[in-house]
């Protein structure tokens, strides 16, 4: 009895100070970001450069849903929108991969360009991180404007991901 309740503490203790909310700071893109979410009145970008190193980091996890690469051309414009959840709606398979793939690791990471209605780029997002279910790989990110907390991306992450480094900088 009193093994399976320090049993049940420490697994409290960990998964409360594993996942949590926490401010990431938004970097610089050397590129000009050809990849543009519309997500609940913000613009969420990203360079294909990034998509694609974060493909392969995904494939190492053992995840080939997507490939290796976004096989998306670098002189193009990409615009799409997504919605709140994950959600299987979708209209082209760039939404997926992004929602589901590997638009919420480099948020995470912070290579992501964010910007608010007039144009208004963020410095700064709030991460809310979720809970792992049992047996699940992967969590569910939530991005939310620090300023006035409306949510500006949500999507899912393999939890090998977390802590990997895009290796870009």
């Amino acid at each position: 009895m009193m093994k399976s309740w320090l049993l049940l503490l420490a697994a409290l203790i960990l998964s409360w100070s594993s996942f949590a909310q926490r401010t990431v700071k938004i970097r610089n893109l050397w590129a000009k970001p050809q990849v543009h979410v519309l997500f609940q009145g913000y613009t969420v970008s990203f360079t294909i450069k990034d998509i694609n190193k974060a493909l392969l980091l995904l494939a190492e996890t053992g995840d080939s849903t997507y490939g290796i690469s976004s096989h998306l051309d670098e002189k193009k414009e990409y615009a799409l929108e997504l919605y709140p959840g994950t959600r299987t709606e979708y209209r082209n398979k760039l939404q997926p991969m992004i929602q589901k793939g590997v638009g919420a690791y480099l948020l995470t990471a912070g290579h992501a360009m964010i910007k608010r209605k007039r144009h208004k780029k963020l410095k700064e997002m709030l991460i809310d991180i979720g809970t792992r279910g049992i047996g699940e790989n992967d969590i569910l990110i939530t991005v939310y404007d620090p300023k006035n907390r409306k949510m500006v991306f949500q999507g899912r992450m393999k939890i090998e991901m977390y802590n990997k480094d895009l290796g870009i900088d």
